[in-house]
């Protein structure tokens, strides 16, 4: 390696450590596991400090500290942070004060990590806090491997592919510490940084499995069919077996629950994989429209494992006909139109092998003129260059014009998010990863939305029954997805729309005390038109409570926690900025 190699190659990593950090700093704070302060006599930006929570300051005591942004907004008594902590508002470097007085500077995530554990009154089990050390650190190494690859990246554009769109999200998720991990669940084997290329573009195996062995829901045979086509994969012309798409990766994790099944061929260079990693887009010339699928992967990605449980894979197709005809017209979906998974009366088994089948309205939006761009996209910058996608495309060269854009921005998405909400109690998983925005390619307008993967989907019972779908009936037991407690689906809109996509947007833009929050509750409130209508006041009056639940991350995973959330109360976000 050359001197110039090693540089680059020590930036990087140095890089990817503060990425982790900064996120595990951030939570630490938000969970409530550190007690923060913040000392503005500084002569350059405030420092942030954490301690044990509970203590103040006093002799002897182990501390955290870096700088944070003098522009950050957070809530405080005093000089105690009592509000949410943004992860990309601190700065290097972290210094720490160790039990024996020593301060030095501290790169290491998995560490500070270890640290803000140690300063739990009641402590967590060493086995829960070893293995989070081992994710934050698993993060970091990946973290690594995307910042090279992001070297190599074309710089994108209105006219760019929606796959190229989807591999733009070099950081992963803007909050989580565990914003990278990828860690293979056994049989699996282990996924090394190093093989992050191959899960970008993984291999597809196709498998033959008794009917009997597989729950099938919508035409799933028919839609298949053209793919194996497309591919050579023979398809069996016996009647009691059928053809199941899985990745290759994915097989030691199938083959001991399916004994049955066997391995028909394996297909390189097909697709791509998006965002989640788990659903992939079809090549273009692999077939004849726009397909994507959603596979189990049995890795946990971020916080939780990447299998499919017979819920989701019953949902979408339940599902589709219906958002039709209830969302509005320029709020497209992706419909899940069919998908198989296993007939084990134990999910646990049965959700290793999943396939969804969802169509992409790709030709719809060529047809309008129009180019679909996931919003997570949109917060990303091109390698070396300090601008996001958002300010590039749509040329937001100062403040003003972000406004201007920004307001038109989520009148448009609350006048299309909102209004299922209040009339069909559908709360969609509206975060910045499930939302597509539509742009004209020639005027450069926001002309609507798209959403897709409706496993996250929360919809209240009574409001939903006036649609005339019992989809209750439609579910295995057990589905989380319908509920008669109207609050949990406007708690989930709350953190999916308002502090995870609106809030990061205008983070990005750079708006968070410049305007930003006031034009969010103009626009909410003519959304909801809390004067006019009962049911959009009673959702305008809880989404501005003085407090919102926030979940808590770190603390979820030292304590098992996934489907079930894990939550603390923090002042409400979309109330900063009152005074503007």
């Amino acid at each position: 390696m050359t001197a110039g190699q090693g540089t680059y190659t020590s930036r990087i990593r140095r890089q990817a450590l503060f990425e982790t950090t900064k996120r595990v700093l951030a939570t630490a704070v938000n969970d409530g596991l550190a007690s923060a302060t913040i000392n503005t006599s500084t002569s350059t930006n405030p420092v942030l400090c954490l301690r044990s929570p509970g203590t103040s300051t006093a002799e002897g005591e182990t501390w955290i500290k870096c700088g944070i942004r003098a522009s950050a907004y957070f809530e405080r008594s005093e000089t105690r942070v009592v509000g949410l902590v943004r992860a990309d508002d601190l700065l290097n470097p972290v210094l720490i004060r160790n039990v024996t007085g020593e301060i030095s500077e501290e790169q290491d995530p998995g560490l500070i990590c270890r640290m803000v554990c140690d300063w739990q009154p009641e402590p967590f089990e060493t086995a829960s806090v070893e293995t989070l050390v081992k994710e934050v650190r698993n993060s970091t190494d990946n973290q690594a491997k995307w910042l090279e690859i992001a070297s190599s990246l074309p710089v994108l554009h209105l006219k760019s592919p929606l796959s190229d769109w989807e591999q733009s999200v070099i950081y992963g998720h803007p909050t989580h510490p565990l914003h990278r991990a990828c860690l293979a669940q056994s049989p699996l084997a282990p996924i090394p940084p190093e093989d992050i290329p191959e899960l970008l573009e993984p291999e597809l195996s196709f498998i033959s499995v008794p009917r009997s062995k597989m729950k099938i829901f919508g035409p799933y045979p028919r839609l298949l069919e053209p793919l194996l086509e497309s591919l050579g994969i023979p398809n069996p012309e016996a009647p009691d077996r059928i053809v199941v798409p899985c990745f290759t990766r994915q097989l030691p994790s199938i083959l001991p629950l399916f004994p049955e099944a066997y391995h028909i061929g394996a297909v390189r260079k097909c697709c791509r994989a998006q965002i989640s990693m788990r659903t992939v887009s079809l090549l273009a010339d692999v077939v004849g429209s726009p397909l994507h699928l959603k596979l189990s992967l049995n890795c946990q990605i971020t916080s939780g494992p990447r299998t499919i449980t017979p819920w989701t894979a019953a949902l979408g197709p339940a599902l589709g006909k219906v958002l039709r005809s209830l969302l509005p017209a320029d709020l497209w979906i992706f419909e899940e139109a069919a998908s198989i998974t296993g007939a084990q009366e134990d999910f646990d088994k049965a959700r290793h092998l999943t396939c969804i089948l969802r169509e992409s309205p790709e030709k719809q939006a060529e047809e309008h003129g129009e180019t679909l761009i996931p919003v997570a996209g949109l917060f990303q910058k091109p390698f070396k260059d300090n601008r996001t996608y958002m300010e590039i495309i749509f040329g937001l060269e100062d403040s003003r014009k972000k406004q201007i854009w920004f307001r038109k921005y989520i009148a448009r998405l609350f006048s299309l998010i909102l209004p299922p909400l209040v009339r069909h109690g559908i709360g969609l998983e509206s975060h910045s990863q499930n939302i597509l925005v539509r742009v004209n390619t020639t005027s450069k307008e926001v002309t609507g939305f798209a959403v897709r993967d409706f496993g996250g989907i929360r919809i209240h019972a009574p409001a939903f029954s006036r649609s005339g779908v019992d989809l209750p009936g439609l579910l295995p037991p057990g589905a989380q997805t319908v509920t008669d407690n109207v609050h949990t689906i406007w708690h989930k809109v709350h953190h999916a729309l308002l502090q995870v996509h609106v809030g990061h947007l205008l983070y990005m833009l750079g708006l968070e005390s410049h305007g930003g929050w006031p034009i969010v509750r103009e626009e909410l409130e003519r959304a909801l038109d809390p004067l006019g209508d009962p049911d959009g006041r009673a959702v305008h009056e809880y989404l501005l409570r003085k407090t919102m639940p926030l979940k808590c991350f770190m603390e979820m995973r030292l304590r098992g926690i996934y489907r079930d959330y894990y939550e603390r109360e923090l002042p409400n976000i979309l109330l900063r900025d009152m005074d503007s």
